[in-house]
C-alpha cells in the first residue's frame, strides 16, 4: 500500500513544469519500480507503465537516455513504456533495441516496419533475431544495414531473405564474405556466388561443395541455374543479343574484336551474348562477370573459356573506363590473369559447365 500510495502522490506532482524537477520524478518512480518490481501483468505494473510514459513524454533526452538504460535490462519492464522508448531518438533507443526481453517478435516487426535505418541497423545487433523480423529488414533496410543482419549468426534467415541477399551481393561485394561464412546459406545460392566473388571466397565456396552429396549439388546448380536464367527470361534485350550473336556467329563474325566493339558502344547484354558462347557459359554467368565490381569472376571465366590473355584485359580496361588510371590497371589485370591456373579455373568453371549442360539436356 504504501508503494501505491507513494506512486498517486508522484502522479499529481508529474503536472509539474519545471524540467529539472520531472527529471527527479522520473528517477523516483524509476526507483520505486525497481525497488519492488510489480509482477507481470498485474494494474500495478500498468499505473508505473502510464505514469513513467507520460513522464518521459515531456522529460529531456538525456534523462530519457538514462531511463532506457535502466529498463533495457529489466525483463519485466513496462511494456508501453519500452515501446515508446525503442521508437525514440536513436540515442536513447539504442539500449532497448540492442538488449530488451521486453520486446515480443510482434513488437520487434512493429518497430522494424515504423523506424528508420538508425533503428533497424541497431535491431540487426541483437543476440536473435526472429526469422519475421530478419525479412522485415531485409526488405526495409539498406545494404549497410542488411549487411549488419548477415554478420550475426544469431539471425534467423529465411529462403525468400537469402535469395534478396544474394541478389544484391551481385552488385555489393560488402555481402560476400558473410554470406559465404554462414553455415545455412543455401547451397544453390553460394553457385550463384561463384562468379561474383573473388579468388579466396571463391575457393572456401568450392571447399564447401567437396563436402556436398554430388546428386544434391547438381540439384543446387540446376536450381541456380534456373532462377539466374529466368531473371532473364522476360529481357526482350537478352533474347535480341542472342539472336545477334547467333547470327554473327553463322557469319563467322563472332570473335574478339566484335566484343571489344560491343563493348565500346555500350551494348553490354550483346557482349555478354557473345562472350557466353565464346566460353561455353549462359548469359546470366556473363553477363554478371562483366557487371561485377571486381574483376575475378571476368578473369575466371575468360581463363576457364580460352579467351586470350590481351582480349580479358581489354575488355577488363574497358568495362572500367573512366574509372581509373588505364595503364596500371592494364598491368593488374594482366598480372592477374597470369596468376590463375588454367586448372583453377577449370575447376570454379566445373560448375558452370553443370548448369550449361542441365539446360541442353
Amino acid at each position: 500500500m504504501a508503494v501505491q500510495s507513494n506512486l498517486h502522490k508522484l502522479v499529481d506532482l508529474a503536472r509539474e513544469k519545471s524540467s529539472e524537477r520531472r527529471r527527479e520524478l522520473l528517477r523516483e518512480v524509476t526507483d520505486l519500480f525497481f525497488d519492488d518490481v510489480p509482477a507481470k501483468g498485474s494494474a500495478e505494473l500498468d499505473q508505473y507503465d502510464g505514469v513513467l510514459s507520460r513522464l518521459a513524454e515531456d522529460t529531456a533526452e538525456d534523462a530519457r537516455a538514462e531511463l532506457a538504460e535502466r529498463f533495457a535490462d529489466s525483463a519485466h519492464a513496462p511494456h508501453g513504456l519500452i515501446m515508446q522508448l525503442a521508437r525514440d531518438v536513436i540515442d536513447v533507443a539504442a539500449p532497448i533495441l540492442r538488449k530488451s526481453n521486453t520486446l515480443t517478435e510482434d513488437d520487434l516487426v512493429a518497430i522494424a516496419e515504423s523506424t528508420g535505418q538508425s533503428h533497424l541497423k541497431l535491431l540487426t545487433t541483437r543476440k536473435s533475431i526472429p526469422e519475421a523480423v530478419a525479412d522485415t529488414i531485409v526488405r526495409r533496410g539498406n545494404d549497410d544495414t542488411v549487411v549488419s543482419l548477415v554478420k550475426n549468426s544469431g539471425a534467423q534467415l529465411s529462403r525468400a531473405a537469402f535469395e534478396n541477399i544474394t541478389e544484391r551481393a551481385e552488385t555489393n561485394p560488402d555481402f560476400h564474405a558473410p554470406l559465404v561464412a554462414r553455415k545455412e546459406t543455401p547451397t544453390d545460392l553460394l553457385n550463384d556466388l561463384l562468379t561474383v566473388v573473388e579468388a579466396r571466397l571463391r575457393d572456401r565456396i568450392l571447399e564447401k561443395f567437396d563436402g556436398v552429396d554430388p546428386d544434391e549439388l547438381q540439384q543446387a546448380i540446376d536450381a541456380s541455374h534456373a532462377r539466374l536464367e529466368a531473371r532473364l527470361s522476360n529481357d526482350k534485350t537478352a533474347d535480341e543479343a542472342k539472336r545477334y550473336v547467333n547470327a554473327m556467329k553463322l557469319r563467322r563474325q563472332l570473335d574478339g574484336a566484335l566484343l571489344v566493339r560491343l563493348l565500346r558502344e555500350g551494348q553490354l547484354m550483346r557482349c555478354a551474348a557473345g562472350l557466353a558462347v565464346m566460353t561455353d557459359t549462359d548469359l546470366g554467368t556473363a553477363k554478371r562477370a562483366l557487371e561485377c565490381p571486381g574483376i575475378d569472376p571476368l578473369c575466371l571465366l575468360c581463363k576457364a573459356g580460352g579467351i586470350d590473355r590481351t582480349l580479358f584485359v581489354t575488355l577488363s580496361v574497358m568495362r572500367n573506363a573512366g574509372k581509373g588510371d588505364a595503364l596500371r590497371d592494364a598491368r593488374e589485370y594482366g598480372r592477374i590473369y597470369d596468376e590463375l591456373s588454367e586448372r583453377e579455373a577449370q575447376r570454379a568453371m566445373r560448375f558452370m559447365a553443370m548448369r550449361k549442360n542441365a539446360e541442353a539436356a
